[in-house]
This record gives C-alpha cells, structure tokens and sequence, in this order.
C-alpha cells in the first residue's frame, strides 16, 4: 500500500470514529431528557406550535362533588387528591373532605382569634400518613389539624420584616420537616413539623439574588406583581426552581437536591426579565411557562414530550372535544400548582353556571353531558380531573 492510500484509510478510519462518537452523544442527549429530564429552554426561541385536545395526551374524567350545608366550594378550592381523598380548601369555608367519587365525607372552619383557630388562610397542606392539615394563618402562626378539624398544635415563624420575606408558598417534604419559600427571594427554608424550628437553607446558585417580579408601571407608578409557583410535586420529591436561577432542580426527601433543566439566556443577563418556571411533571410530559416581567405579564407555555424528544410551544389553553368552544388551562396559573395532586394528575374546577347553559346548548356530550343534565344552580361544581398518558 502507497503512502496516499495509507493517509486515505486513516482519513476513512477517522471520520467513521467521527460519526461514531456523534452518535453516541446523541443516543446520551436523547437518553438523559427521556430517562432523567434533563432539558435546556432557550425563553427567547419560537418553538414548534402545537395545538391539543386534552384527549390527546391524557385521560380525562368528571367527579360531580356532592352537595350539602356544611360543604360550599367557592371556585378552586382543590389541594389534595388522591386513590382515598378530594380535599378542598378556602380561607371563606374551612376544609372539606370528599370521597374519590365526590361524595361528601366531612368538612371543619376553624376562623377566629383563639388559641387553636387561624385568622383566615391562603396556604394549605395535606399529609395522609399522619393525618394532618398545615394552615398557614394570615397571622404567620401554622395551626395543624387532623382530617375531622382536631387541634393538634401550633407554632409561629418569624415576624417578616418586609413583603418580599413572606412565605408565598410551602410543601411537606418528610416525616420532619417542610419547606418554605420566601416571598421573591432566591430562599427556601426548612422547618420542623413539631416546633416550627427553622432547620437551615436551601438556596438555589444565582448571580442575582435581588431579581423580583415586582414591577412598577412606568405610566403611573403603580407596583404590580403576579402570582407563580417555585416548587411542584414530582414523583421523585419536589422540583424547585427560584426567579434569579438558571438551573431547576429536583428535590428529594433525603434533601438531596439534584440539577434537571437549564434556562437561556442567563437571566442576569436580560434587560427584561423572562422567568421561567415549572408547572407540571409527568411520566411522559414535563410543562414549564416563562413570565415576562412587564405589563400584564405575558406567558408562553412550553411542553416537552420527553417521548419525542421535542418541545413545544402551546397555546395557553387546551381544546376538549366533550365541551364545543370550551377551552382549559388546567388551573396551570392557579391553587393547583400547589396544590398536593398525583405527578401525573392535574384538576380543573368547573363552574356549574356555565356547565348548566353549555348543556342547554348541546355543547356537551358523554359522561359530562350527563352529568350536567341533572344539575342545579346552587350545587357544588364538577370537577375535571385529567390523567396524562404515558
């Protein structure tokens, strides 16, 4: 073999080594946001639009929600589901426990001034292993209670100096001790479940730790903000992301906090702030949105399909072919992000008003269409509840 031939088949040689390492990069890429969610968002890219009927990608069903006296839902009051329990909540009513069927069980309202009562509430959680209900009062005392409203104790965190030290949210993370969120800080706090002891940090790296939501209107000088969610339930913990990070994370109860997603740009690096934060994981599907820190806070909703491969950019709302010209948001923005719901389960509340003129119409048709044919203006609303395909 000649001198030409030998630097031939080296070249040969190299680039099929070439292609052989490209592949295996891209089988590794593909395997690490299919198996671990590993994902990067690029806020100011278009993606791929997709429109969806929820029937595509999820198993929907309707829980009519038993109507009595002492059970009065005011709108979306779901925190908890699950194979036992449906549990709403509101600062107005109380807690009201139904059966998975919608069945009325037992509810209990506990406002006042006393020792064991709360001065109204906007934050709740349930943990079924030890039956109790955390209510976060307006007056920053948690009371837990157990599922028929029996006092158990109290505890009291810190006074807050400021708004942006306010707990916006909180999760029962094990046995011990839940976490916090502070306001708009880049600040999760763990607390003990029998003391209210504060146990340490969590604080997601940042370049920034000022970066608010909080903006001023240029026009009139008006301070607005808007309500978002900084941890969701994930089959493996909680995922937590923070305004000023690029990196989400996930959470386990052993505290171990592992990487999972990356945002870019750098949010240090934007004039105009585009967050991005996480609003769903499932098995197949994992949903995140970007809030624009300007009027109205624009939102754009991303899907990955982690069996595709792909993300999307989705309209805000979803299509479903049992309501004509009904269109959901699966209460994305709502309680239900903190809501304490199945990893692969999301729920809608709705209004009876419009199911009951809907039917009227002929909009309606299967199990919902029945449903509303036997409803009355003053019952309690029918819940949506939507299963994500695998």
């Amino acid at each position: 073999m000649n001198k030409k031939s030998v630097v031939m088949t080296h070249l040969i040689l190299l680039f099929y080594a070439f292609l052989f390492c490209t592949s295996c990069a891209e089988k590794k890429k593909t395997e690490n946001l299919v198996d671990n969610h590993l994902w990067t968002i690029d806020v100011t890219k278009e993606y791929p639009t997709k429109d969806i009927y929820l029937q595509d990608i999820a198993d929907v069903d309707y829980i009519p929600l038993e109507t009595n006296d002492s059970i009065l839902w005011v709108g979306r009051d779901i925190v908890y589901m699950d194979e036992d329990y449906i549990i709403g909540a509101s600062g107005k009513n109380g807690v009201y426990f139904h059966s998975k069927t919608g069945k009325a069980l037992y509810s209990f309202h506990k406002e006042g001034q006393g020792p064991e009562e709360y001065t109204g509430f906007s934050l709740i959680q349930y943990d079924k292993k030890s039956d109790e209900v955390y209510i976060k009062s307006f007056n920053d005392k948690y009371l837990v209670y157990d599922s028929k409203g029996k006092f158990k104790r109290t505890f009291k965190v810190g006074p807050f100096q400021n708004l942006r030290e306010r707990v916006s949210q909180f999760f029962i993370l094990n046995t011990d001790e839940f976490i916090e969120y502070l306001g708009e800080q880049n600040h999760f706090r763990r607390i003990s479940r029998q003391t209210g002891k504060h146990l340490g940090d969590i604080k997601l790296p940042s370049k920034d730790s000022t970066l608010t939501l909080m903006y001023r209107r240029k026009s009139d000088g008006m301070l607005f903000s808007t309500i978002v969610s900084y941890a969701i339930k994930d089959e493996k913990g909680y995922i937590l992301t923070a305004l000023p990070s690029d990196t989400t994370y996930l959470l386990t109860e052993n505290l171990r906090l592992t990487p999972i997603g990356v945002r870019t740009p750098p949010i240090s690096s934007m004039e105009v702030p585009i967050f991005l934060l996480p609003i769903k994981n499932t098995t197949r599907y994992y949903f995140m949105h970007s809030v624009k820190k300007e009027d109205r806070f624009p939102r754009k909703l991303y899907m990955l399909d982690k069996k595709e491969n792909q993300i999307y950019y989705l309209d805000n709302y979803f299509k479903n072919r049992d309501f004509k010209d009904k269109e959901h948001a699966l209460d994305f923005y709502g309680p239900a992000t903190g809501a304490n719901l199945p990893s692969n389960v999301c729920v809608e509340s709705l209004n009876i008003d419009r199911l009951i003129e809907a039917y009227q119409e002929g909009k309606l048709s299967g199990k919902l269409k029945d449903i509303a044919a036997n409803l009355k203006e003053d019952d309690n609303p029918v819940l949506m509840v939507v299963k994500f395909k695998e």
